[in-house]
């Protein structure tokens, strides 16, 4: 079963909208992203921070979060 799960997270989702510049309906978006699912909206997102990475100069393979370190000693 989770090999289903995971080709049906590779299929391609063609869409396409015909209307005027003003139509601001959001039933296309919800209806693409509710086709695409889970994976593929994590896949899409993924996909934009790793180019936000290259967009600031990174290589967009490894992107990684920001880490700190805070030591609270009480006296």
């Amino acid at each position: 079963m989770q090999q289903k799960d995971a080709d049906d997270a590779k299929r391609r989702i063609v869409m396409a909208r015909v209307g005027r510049a003003d139509d601001r309906s959001r039933r296309f978006d919800l209806e693409l992203w509710d086709r695409v699912g889970p994976e593929g909206r994590f896949a899409a997102a993924w996909e934009m921070v790793a180019e936000t990475q290259r967009m600031r100069g990174g290589d967009g393979e490894q992107p990684r979060l920001q880490r700190s370190v805070l030591r609270i000693e009480r006296r």
